[in-house]
């Protein structure tokens, strides 16, 4: 199959969370020819949200929502959203060559990537098998399938205990949530809900193994004080235990990373490599939130329109507000 060519973009954003999204608004604001790279393949974390409440102006919105709503303002101010999914970027004279899974080729002189981070594997017997077979790493896409069902929920921060309670939302049954230290690290206010909910918490415990026919029926699990192994049925494994950076495309351009693996940027958003920007959750910054995802699309979408006009010997000013 050859090879279709398509045209070339000022600024090219990989990844449609709320990171690119806000990047897509202030790359196009500065008056740059912008496109973005829908991967179906990855859904944002902020997709997967049940409910968002530290969202400014919102006191409750349901994170695919507001997805939708960054999506079409973006579309609003010209932003070309493609669904396809990047396969790798190569460095092409003064610009960039990105390659798709749609077997397309596309220019751009400035890249931002906001690909974000995927759910981190428990590595435990049975996982690998029964994945989708009860084993879920999305409370809100599976959660429906369990109503009047027994789960477990595995993990001890903010994901974990707020997916626990959007299952117990959800009509789920008896809901277990398992984590390995005796002190939970979400929030006050997502363990008081959990507390209200009557959700069972399993403290210094880790899955050993999860069991079943051809779907899950139960784990087994150990104390990590007494090493008393028991076995709890359920029907379902939700596993939350925090997520590790998409760095795929990064590593093969030879970007930065720290040593957890996260992109390494600067003040103005910018990595190692020249006309290569990062945003949001893949990058090394401290906070792992929505406002600041925000705030690093935005800065880096006017450094990477800066970095643009250089390139075409153009003086830049940047547009922050409406004119």
């Amino acid at each position: 199959m050859e090879k279709e060519h398509s045209e070339r973009y000022d600024i090219a954003i990989v990844g449609s969370g709320p990171a690119g999204l806000m990047a897509a608004v202030f790359a196009s604001r500065q008056g740059t020819k912008v496109v973005v790279f829908n991967s179906t393949e990855q859904i944002s974390n902020l997709a997967l949200a049940h409910s968002i409440g530290n969202h400014p102006g919102e006191i409750k919105i349901a994170g695919v929502e507001l997805l939708q709503k960054m999506q079409e303002q973006a579309e609003n101010m010209k932003v070309n959203v493609l669904y396809e999914r990047v396969v790798s970027i190569e460095k092409a004279d003064s610009d960039f060559l990105i390659k798709t899974s749609s077997n397309k080729e596309y220019t751009s002189h400035a890249v931002i990537l906001a690909t974000g981070q995927m759910n981190r594997r428990a590595g435990v017997l049975g996982e690998d098998k029964f994945s989708g077979k009860g084993v879920s790493y999305c409370a809100l896409c599976d959660g429906p399938l369990y109503k009047g069902k027994r789960v477990v929920v595995v993990g001890g921060g903010d994901s974990a205990v707020t997916s626990a309670i959007a299952l117990k939302e959800m009509g789920v049954g008896e809901i277990s949530i398992l984590h390995r230290r005796s002190d939970f690290r979400a929030e006050k206010a997502n363990l008081k809900r959990l507390e209200d909910l009557g959700i069972r918490k399993i403290k210094d415990s880790v899955i050993e193994e999860i069991i079943g026919d051809k779907f899950v029926k139960g784990i087994r699990i150990k104390n990590l004080n007494t090493e008393q192994v028991t076995e709890i049925q359920t029907d379902a494994v939700f596993i939350e235990i925090g997520y590790v950076p998409t760095t795929e495309i990064a590593k093969t351009l030879e970007i930065s990373l720290d040593k957890e693996g996260f992109i390494k940027v600067n003040s103005r958003r910018a990595t190692n490599v020249p006309g290569i920007y990062a945003a949001g959750d893949v990058t090394n910054s401290q906070y792992k939130i929505l406002v600041s995802a925000y705030a690093d699309g935005a800065m880096a979408a006017i450094n990477a329109a800066d970095y643009v006009s250089k390139l075409k010997g153009q003086k830049f000013t940047p547009k922050i507000y409406h004119e």
